[in-house]
Order: C-alpha cells, then structure tokens, then sequence
C-alpha cells in the first residue's frame, strides 16, 4: 500500500479547497490524525476516508486507487501534460501520448478521461465522423457510474464537448440543450473548487456564440453579460474580452448609441493586451476600429 500518494494528494485537495488541516479533521478526527495520515504515517480507517472524500468533493474509490497503485502521481503528469498539448490544439500529439502509454483498466477514471480526449481529437483531425464522436462520447456517459465520471466534473465536460460538435455541425437547437442543462443544473451553485467555473464559464461562452451565430441577438446579449458578471464573481477574467466583444457586436446590431459600444468595444480591448492574445487585440483593432479612436 502506498500511503505517502494517499497523503499527498489529500493535502492537495484540501489545499486547492483553501481548506485548513483543522477545518477537515472537524467532525472526522482529530488535527493530528489528518497531519500524520497527510505525513503518509498512518492508514486511514475506511469510515474516515469516506468522510475525508465527502469533504474533499471526490469519490472514496479514487483515494482507495491512492493505497494500492504506485502511478497515481505519474497518472497526474500525464494528465497534465496533454492538457497543454490540448490547450496548443495539437490532437497528433495527444492521440500520440495516449497510445504510448498503457493504463491499468482498473484505473477506471483515466480510462473514461482519456477516452474522452481520445474521441474528441480523432474528431478535429477528422478521422471519425461527428455522429461517431457524439456517440461514442455519449457511450462514456452510459457506461460509467454516477460517481466516477463527476470526478474532476468530467460529465460537464464530455457534456460540453457533445454541445460543441452538435454546433459545429449546424445543430445549433440541440447544442443550446446541452448547453443549457449543463448551466440550469450547476451555474447557481456555490462550489468551493474554482475549476468548475472555468469549465461552466466556457460553456456560457460557447452558447453565447451559438446564439449569436443563429441571430438571436437578445439572447446572446444576455449570456454575454451573464459571462461578463461570472468572469467578475470568480475572478477567471480568460474570457472576459471575449464575452465584452460579443456584447458590443449585439448592441451594433440592436442600434444602441456609438459612445456605449465604444466602450464595451474599448474595455475589450483592454482585457485582450491584459490577457496578451495577440490574435484578439489583431481582430478587434482591425474589424471594429471604427470604435477604437
């Protein structure tokens, strides 16, 4: 058993909680117990490990993975590692990654999790159709069990991935049903871990586009503001300028007056040399600088 990777990763979630080793021992054990099973000392009892994964927002069979497989931490630097090549869009190199490296099928989590990113880059490279892709993403959902696939809020994001090939294929009524279930069950909630946000705040994102590209202006206008107001809430500003320059493309549309969608226009702008994304500030200088004076 591997009670160093058990301890390690319980303090990281607790730490990504803003949660003290106090406030997760509360009603569980005792401060000490917490710090020597974070110390790798001591095994948990399984009742306090339960509790300790209630508290922590995760499912209990992910830490009983911890005390019994040795490539956890090593499963955390593959996982990150092809977050960046997908943040680069560079699918050759994820489909790469995945296939050269073998996974327990007892690691359940990152078997869906990989799959996932597996079936979605063989749809930008083209190599499935996009009723394969949606199929076999809806397939993950099935297949796995309630528990599993909401750790690390996987759901939300194969959901979200599904919306996004139905608007790519010009199905905009059925993205829009995703989109909005994914926002009417989870938007309102208060999470303690920040990375919901990001994925529920690029869900936003990708509806406000969808009704902007159908011509429903006033309610692309609505999810651009709505964005704008989360992206302030939580502090996750990566799409703020994006949301800003939407919102002034639907007030151009609706007539509004060329001093507020200057405005709107120039904080845009603001945010995209803040943000350093060459290709926006590029954009926006070019097609609206009428506006930018």
């Amino acid at each position: 058993m591997e009670m160093k990777y058990l301890g390690l990763e319980i303090s990281k979630l607790r730490a990504e909680l803003g949660m003290s080793q106090k406030e997760l021992a509360k009603d569980i054990c005792t401060q000490s117990t917490i710090s020597r099973i974070e110390a790798g000392e001591v095994y948990p009892a399984i009742d306090t490990l339960l509790k300790i994964a209630l508290k922590l927002r995760i499912p209990v069979e992910y830490l009983i993975e911890m005390l019994f497989y040795k490539n956890v931490l090593e499963s955390e630097r593959l996982i990150k590692d092809i977050e960046f090549h997908l943040k680069e869009h560079d699918y050759k190199k994820i489909i790469s990654i995945i296939n050269k490296n073998e996974i327990s099928s007892e690691n359940i989590w990152l078997n869906f999790y990989l799959d996932y990113l597996l079936q979605t880059a063989h749809y930008k490279l083209k190599m499935i159709s996009p009723e394969e892709c949606i199929t076999n993403l809806k397939n993950i959902l099935i297949s796995s069990n309630q528990t599993t696939i909401q750790f690390r809020f996987l759901h939300i994001k194969i959901n979200n991935t599904i919306a996004n090939v139905y608007a790519e294929n010009g199905e905009a009524i059925k993205s829009l049903y995703y989109y909005n279930k994914l926002l009417n069950e989870h938007i309102h909630k208060n999470y303690n871990d920040y990375k919901i946000y990001e994925t529920l705040i690029t869900v936003l994102y990708n509806k406000c586009k969808v009704l902007y590209d159908i011509n429903n202006i006033e309610g692309a206008l609505d999810t651009a503001n709505q964005g704008i107001s989360k992206s302030k809430e939580t502090g996750i500003i990566s799409l703020a300028g994006q949301f800003l320059y939407y919102k002034g493309q639907c007030l151009e549309k609706m007539d509004f007056p060329f001093k507020e969608i200057k405005e709107v226009y120039t904080q845009a702008l603001s945010l995209f040399e803040f943000m350093e994304f060459p290709f926006y500030i590029k954009a926006i200088k070019e097609n609206k600088k009428q506006y930018l004076k």
